[in-house]
């Protein structure tokens, strides 16, 4: 069975005349054990673990049918903490009828919080938001990169923007931004399309003072590449949204 990649996505077309999107995301030392680094209940670290494969897979114009999660500690108290964490996010995405399994540590000890999170969609090809860019092509940034203490805790995601942004005539893909961070994304999308990605603005003149290197941790912004024509109207559905720079 082949597949191909995409970003952080494994995607495998042909199964029924669908294709599979799957996204995972990882966490460790966030948690309320002893050697955790980040001090935080167990429940919003599955809740934004969570939210970065969500918004992935939505991002590519998939539905979630399965969610895994991959809870390296026990059930009781800091396993059945996460799963509500999942249905926390998962209430946030618009989302009830989804498969939900994963596993929890029951041998040993832990004193270290650590899980995995996978999220398995599913899409007809044509459904798929995968979008050859064209020379001109712009970047549009939503959000703002916020990483570990800095993020809101009661934050909900970018569900509503993204779907409203996916069948908007000109957007040909949406990104999410992780950890690698802006300048990451930007160059990567640019990549797979064979192109350079030019800013508009640098780390040292942008007036909106955003740090292009910075970890954008649970997909605290996200990436649209559109037309040049279908700028405008992303920018007045989102007038807090900035164009970075072009496709060349």
């Amino acid at each position: 069975m082949k597949s191909y990649t995409r970003r952080d996505l494994t995607v495998i077309p042909d199964i029924g005349g669908n294709s599979l999107v799957i996204a995972c995301d990882s966490c460790g030392a966030v948690g309320t054990k002893k050697e955790d680094i980040l001090k935080l209940s167990a429940r919003y670290t599955s809740k934004f673990t969570t939210r970065v494969a969500l918004t992935e897979v939505i991002c590519s114009g998939a539905t979630p049918i399965t969610i895994v999660n991959g809870a390296a500690c026990e059930m009781d108290p800091t396993g059945a903490e996460m799963i509500l964490g999942i249905q926390d996010e998962l209430k946030n995405a618009g989302i009830s009828d989804i498969a939900l399994t994963g596993s929890t540590e029951e041998n040993f000890m832990t004193n270290m919080t650590a899980l995995a999170v996978t999220v398995i969609g599913i899409a007809a090809k044509d459904e798929l938001k995968f979008g050859q860019a064209i020379k001109g092509d712009k970047l549009i940034l939503l959000g703002s990169p916020q990483v570990g203490a800095e993020v809101n805790l009661e934050s909900k995601g970018f569900y509503t923007e993204i779907r409203q942004l996916l069948p908007l005539p000109g957007v040909r893909e949406i990104v999410p931004v992780g950890s690698k961070g802006i300048v990451y994304e930007a160059k990567n999308l640019a990549s797979i399309n064979d192109m350079i990605f030019e800013y508009s603005n640098t780390e040292t003149d942008s007036p909106t003072q955003i740090d292009y290197y910075k970890s954008a941790g649970p997909a605290t912004c996200l990436l649209v590449l559109c037309s040049e024509s279908a700028v405008n109207h992303v920018l007045n559905i989102y007038p807090n949204a900035i164009t970075i720079g072009e496709m060349h």
